[in-house]
C-alpha cells in the first residue's frame, strides 16, 4: 500500500526452539538418532489408514468404501465417512466441485492428510460452457436463468469478468450481473457465453480448516473460489503444501487466529487480494518456499505477496515475491517480533519489503529488486527494527523512493548492517527520518549506523529475469554476518554456507564466510567445511541436515557415467531410489522426502549411498518435519 493506507502484519518461530532460533544441528543429530527408533516404531504401530478418491472410475460411490478399486466419489464422501486421527485420504487426477470443510483433526504423529495424486483440481466455479444454458437478451447480452445464486466472479476463456451496475439488458461487453429471479446476464463481447469456455463462481472455499489441529493439504490446484482457496480458522498444526492456487474472489492462502501453521511450497498467483495472509492472531506459524504473484484487487490496489496482520513472532522465508499490485511483503499493526529473512521480492507495485506499525521486525538476508518504490520502507512507529544481510535495489520508478526508507516515527531502536544499497537512477540510497542522504557514506558518518554496509552493484546472474544468485564477482559473497539473532546456517534453498577462496572473508560472526543475500554462492567448497575434489567418485554432506523439505548432496564424478543412489531407513530398508548417467564435474543429488509411492517419510535417521561402478560412497542424515 502507498504511504497514506493501513499496513498488515506477520509471524514465526520455529518448532525446534523459540522464535527465531534453531538448535544447534549438533544437538539435533543427537536428538534425533536416539529418538529415530521409536519414531519408526510409533508408525508401525499406528499405520494411516488409506482411503481413495477417484471420480473417474466407473467404481465410485458416495459410500465408498474407498479401496483403489471401489474409491469414494468425492473428497468430502471419504472425508465424513471417516472422521479420524490417522486417516489418508488420495485423490486421483480430475476436477472436483466442491468446497471441502475438514470434519476432523488428526493428532500427534498421526494427522489428517489430504494429498492429490497427480492433477487434481478443486474449481469454485461451476462449468456452464453448454450452449443450452444460455438465452439472447439484446444484442450481446445473453443470460443463464439456471443461475440462482448471486457469484462474485464470472470468467470467460480463462479471464475474470468484471460487474456492471447497468440493467441486465444493458450489460456492457466483458462485464455480467446477476438479476434475482431472471438469472445471470453476461456480454463477452459477442455470441454465446458458452463458446467462450464461462464459468461462474459458486464455492467459497478449495479447502477450510475450521476449529481442527494436525491436517495437512498436499498437492492440489484450487482455483476460481468465491472466497479464499484455502482458509485456516482457530486451528493448530495445520499444514498447507505444494499446492496451486489461484484466482480467488479474496485471499489465496489464509490463516486467522491460529498456531503452528506451515505454508510451504506452495504457488499463488492471481487472487483478487493477498496471495498468503497471516491475521488476528496468527502466532508460532512460518510462510517458507512459497511463490506468491500478479496478485490484484480490484478497485483500490491493496494486494500483496505476503501480508501480515495482528500475528506476532512467525517466520517468512525463502519466498519469491513478484508483480504483486502493491507491496511483495508487509508486516502490519501488531505483527511484532516476526523474522523475515532470505526471501526475494522484485517488480511489485509498492515496497519490496514493508513494515507498518509492527515492533521488534528482523529482516535477514533478504534481496528487494526494482520494485516501484522502496525496497525496505520501515514506516508508522515500527521501532526496534533490524536490516542485516540485505540487499536492495531500486530502480527509482517513483519519484522520491529510496532503497531503505524509515520515517521519524521509526527511526527508535532501528538498526541495519552489512547491507548493500544500489540506486541505480543515481538517487540517494537512504532516507532516515527527515533526511535524505547522497550515498551510504553520508548515512555512516551523519548516523553511526551500519560501518560495513555499502554501495555497489550486487552483480546478479539474471534479475530481470528473477535469478538473484550471485555472479563469481558479487561483492555479496563471504562478506556477511553471522552473529545476529535468527540467522540462518542455510540459504533460501537449503544450502550450507561455503567459503569461496578466491574472495577475502569481510564478514563477522561464527562464519565469516556467509554471503549477503538470499541464495549462497556456491564455489568449490561444498557441505560443511568439505571440499569435493580427487579422481574418485566424492559426495558432499547432506544438505540441509536437519532436513524437513528435501535432502540434496553434491556429487563428483571424474568424468560422466552410469549412477545409481539409494536411501534407506534406519532398518536398512529401501526407501527411494533412483538410477541414470550423470554428468563428469559436479552435479546435486535432491530427494524431496518422499517414498516410491509419494507418501512423506518419517522422521528419522537415513543412509544415503551412491553407486558408480565398484566406487560407492554413503552419507547419514536425518529427516525432521
Amino acid at each position: 500500500m502507498s504511504r497514506t493506507h493501513v499496513l498488515h502484519q506477520a509471524t514465526h518461530g520455529y518448532r525446534e526452539g523459540p522464535p527465531g532460533h534453531r538448535q544447534p544441528l549438533t544437538r539435533c543429530l543427537a536428538l534425533l538418532s536416539v529418538l529415530s527408533l521409536v519414531m519408526f516404531s510409533a508408525g508401525r504401530a499406528q499405520a494411516a489408514s488409506v482411503y481413495y478418491v477417484d471420480q473417474a472410475s466407473p467404481n465410485a460411490s458416495p459410500t465408498g468404501p474407498g479401496t483403489a478399486s471401489r474409491p469414494y466419489l468425492t473428497i468430502s464422501d471419504a472425508l465424513n465417512a471417516h472422521p479420524d486421527a490417522g486417516v489418508t485420504v488420495v485423490v486421483k487426477p480430475g476436477v472436483y466441485r466442491e468446497r471441502v470443510l475438514v470434519p476432523a483433526s488428526g493428532e500427534g504423529s498421526r494427522p489428517v492428510v489430504i494429498r492429490a495424486q497427480g492433477a487434481v483440481t478443486l474449481d469454485g466455479a461451476d462449468d456452464l460452457a453448454n450452449s443450452a444454458l444460455w438465452a439472447n437478451s439484446v444484442g450481446d447480452v445473453w443470460v443463464a436463468s439456471s443461475v440462482n445464486w448471486e457469484p462474485l466472479q464470472v470468467f470467460a476463456d480463462g479471464v475474470r469478468l468484471q460487474p456492471s451496475t447497468q440493467p441486465a439488458a444493458q450489460v456492457e461487453p466483458g462485464r455480467f450481473r446477476y438479476v434475482v429471479g431472471s438469472g445471470l446476464a453476461v456480454n463477452v463481447g459477442g455470441g454465446n457465453p458458452a463458446s467462450h469456455a464461462v464459468a461462474v463462481g459458486r464455492r467459497a472455499h478449495g479447502f477450510l480448516i475450521l476449529n481442527k489441529q494436525h491436517v495437512v493439504i498436499d498437492g492440489f490446484t484450487i482455483t476460481r473460489t468465491e472466497s479464499k482457496g484455502v482458509e485456516v480458522m482457530g486451528s493448530s498444526r495445520v499444514i498447507v503444501k505444494n499446492n496451486v492456487v489461484n484466482l480467488s474472489a479474496a485471499g489465496g492462502i489464509a490463516a486467522e487466529n491460529s498456531s503452528y501453521v506451515q505454508v510451504y511450497g506452495n504457488t499463488v498467483s492471481d487472487n483478487n487480494h493477498h496471495g498468503i495472509l497471516f491475521r488476528l492472531g496468527v502466532t508460532n506459524s512460518i510462510i517458507d518456499v512459497n511463490e506468491s504473484f500478479a496478485n490484484a484487487h480490484v478497485g483500490e490496489p491493496w494486494a500483496t505477496g505476503i501480508y501480515l496482520s495482528g500475528s506476532p513472532n512467525n517466520v517468512v522465508e525463502g519466498n519469491r515475491l513478484h508483480h504483486n499490485q502493491d507491496s511483495g511483503c508487509e508486516v502490519q499493526t501488531g505483527s511484532n517480533d516476526n523474522i523475515v529473512r532470505q526471501n526475494v521480492s522484485w517488480s511489485n507495485g509498492d515496497h519490496g519489503f514493508a513494515q507498518l506499525f509492527a515492533t521488534g521486525t528482523k529482516l535477514l538476508n533478504n534481496v528487494a529488486w526494482g520494485n516501484h518504490t522502496e525496497g525496505f520502507s520501515v514506516e508508522g512507529n515500527a521501532t526496534g527494527t533490524k536490516i542485516y544481510n540485505c540487499i536492495s535495489l531500486n530502480r527509482a520508478l517513483a519519484p522520491e523512493s529510496y532503497c531503505v526508507y524509515v520515517d521519524s516515527s521509526s527511526t527508535a531502536g532501528f538498526d541495519a548492517d552489512y547491507n548493500i544499497y544500489w540506486n541505480v537512477a543515481d538517487q540517494p540510497p537512504i532516507k532516515f527520518g527527515p533526511t535524505a542522504y547522497p550515498n551510504v557514506a553520508a548515512f555512516q558518518t551523519a548516523t553511526g549506523i551500519g560501518l560495513n554496509s555499502f554501495g555497489a552493484d550486487p552483480r546478479f546472474v539474471d534479475a530481470t529475469n528473477g535469478d538473484f544468485h550471485l555472479r563469481s564477482d558479487s561483492p555479496a559473497i563471504d562478506a556477511a554476518t553471522s552473529a545476529v539473532p535468527g540467522w540462518a546456517e542455510t540459504d533460501a534453498e537449503g544450502r550450507f554456507r561455503s567459503d569461496d577462496p578466491g574472495v577475502p572473508n569481510s564478514g563477522a560472526g561464527p562464519l565469516g564466510f556467509a554471503d549477503r543475500g538470499a541464495y549462497e554462492y556456491q564455489s568449490a567448497v561444498l557441505g560443511v567445511g568439505g571440499r569435493l575434489s580427487g579422481p574418485a567418485l566424492s559426495l558432499s554432506n547432506a544438505y540441509p541436515n536437519p532436513s524437513r523439505r528435501s535432502v540434496a548432496f553434491m556429487l563428483e564424478l571424474p568424468a560422466a557415467g552410469d549412477v545409481s543412489w539409494t536411501v534407506f531407513d534406519v532398518l536398512g530398508r529401501e526407501v527411494w531410489s533412483e538410477q541414470g548417467v550423470r554428468p563428469g564435474g559436479r552435479s546435486e543429488l535432491r530427494w524431496p522426502l518422499t517414498s516410491r509411492a509419494g507418501a512423506r517419510v518419517p522422521n528419522g535417521v537415513y543412509l544415503v549411498r551412491v553407486n558408480r561402478g565398484d566406487q560407492s560412497a554413503s552419507m547419514r542424515f536425518v529427516v525432521m518435519q
